[in-house]
């Protein structure tokens, strides 16, 4: 548990480095790769995976109890690594001059610092005392996150 809360550190310590280095420019993600630019291809990878992963996750969790533990480490990382994404994503928008509407991306953005936050919190233990309620929260927020990104997505691909 001990080496898994220190890479858990350690990826948010990178998330936060890559986004400093990106709101201050310090690297350009505004490459044009096909029809978005690598800052879009990011987020589209870092939220894809959050919308595709989280619901395969809580469904093989309670098909396949014997995994549980893997499943645990693949939801822990793998979400980590996504939120790194899409931390990257929304650093590059916060550096823009002038700055843009952020609506339901600065929505969608809160959430997911607070969700990881809440399951950071509830996966190692931290603030046990509160831990069934950081559950409820963790779950709560998941699930308004998803419609918050559908609609950013939908949104900003211009379908409504």
């Amino acid at each position: 548990m001990k080496t898994q809360y220190r890479i858990a550190i350690g990826l948010l310590l990178l998330t936060l480095l890559a986004s400093v280095g990106t709101y201050l420019r310090w690297w350009g993600l505004f490459i044009p790769v096909g029809p978005f630019v690598v800052s879009h291809w990011v987020s589209i990878i870092g939220g894809g995976y959050l919308l595709v992963f989280i619901p395969v996750y809580v469904i093989l969790k309670r098909r396949m109890p014997q995994y549980r533990g893997t499943l645990l480490k693949v939801h822990v990382f793998g979400n980590l690594l996504a939120f790194a994404l899409i931390a990257t994503h929304f650093s590059q928008h916060l550096g823009r001059v002038p700055l843009p509407a952020l609506g339901t991306g600065l929505a969608a953005a809160i959430l997911v610092v607070l969700i990881i936050a809440t399951g950071f919190v509830q996966r190692f233990g931290l603030l046990a005392k509160l831990r069934p309620s950081w559950r409820a929260i963790h779950v709560g927020l998941s699930l308004l996150m998803f419609a918050i990104v559908i609609v950013h997505a939908l949104r900003n691909f211009g379908l409504v």
